[in-house]
Parts: structure tokens; C-alpha cells; sequence
């Protein structure tokens, strides 16, 4: 196998065409660099990001200070009741229909009821 100048080696080629993109990729980067401090819009974006974190924060704060508080309290309670009275006592509820209260009835043709004559 002779030497040959003028023959393609891959491998250099490769190397090559990598330093060159590399190069290129480096050099874009420099100018954009450059492009972004003299337009101002890097410090646009510090900025927008500053804001964005700061209303996420004032968020959190809010949802916090808010379950933080535990449940909202109860109505105002009533100071003039009888001494008689025991206070806080859970109230009692009849089991059935009352005469004050006969509750309600579900509709029931006529034939149907129990009381009917016979």
C-alpha cells in the first residue's frame, strides 16, 4: 500500500468537518452572545424570569396563609338563653311524625290503601 497524497483518508475527513463545526457552532455562539447584550433582551428575560418566580412565590404565600387559617368559625352564639339550657347540648330529633310535624307521605292510589273499607 503506497502513500498516496491525493487519496481521501475518512478519518481525517471526519476529524475535519468536526473541528469545523465545532468552529462554526463556537463562533455563532460568540455572536449571539454579543447580539443579546447589545439588544437587551437577555436582560428582558432575567427580568421576565424575576417576575415569574415572584408571583409564583406571592401564590404560595396567599395558599398558605389561607390554609393556615383552619376552618371559618361558627355563628355567633346566642348569650341570652335560659340558665335552664345546657349549653352546646347536641338536639335531640323525634323518631317518627310528630303533630307539629307529620312529615309527608308518598302518593298512594286509592285502591291501594290499607285503609280503605272492606
Amino acid at each position: 500500500m503506497s502513500s498516496d497524497p491525493d487519496r481521501d483518508d475518512p478519518k481525517e475527513d471526519l476529524k475535519q468537518g468536526l473541528s469545523l463545526l465545532w468552529r462554526a457552532a463556537r463562533k455563532t455562539a460568540v455572536d449571539l452572545r454579543k447580539d443579546l447584550d447589545r439588544t437587551s433582551v437577555g436582560k428582558a428575560i432575567d427580568d421576565a424570569g424575576r417576575e415569574l418566580v415572584r408571583a409564583a412565590s406571592n401564590v404560595v404565600g396567599r395558599l398558605g396563609a389561607e390554609l393556615s387559617k383552619g376552618p371559618p368559625p361558627g355563628p355567633p352564639r346566642d348569650e341570652h338563653r335560659d340558665d335552664t339550657s345546657v349549653p352546646d347540648a347536641p338536639v335531640t330529633r323525634p323518631a317518627g311524625p310528630t303533630p307539629d310535624d307529620p312529615g309527608f307521605r308518598i302518593a298512594v292510589d286509592p285502591e291501594d290503601r290499607d285503609d280503605k273499607p272492606r
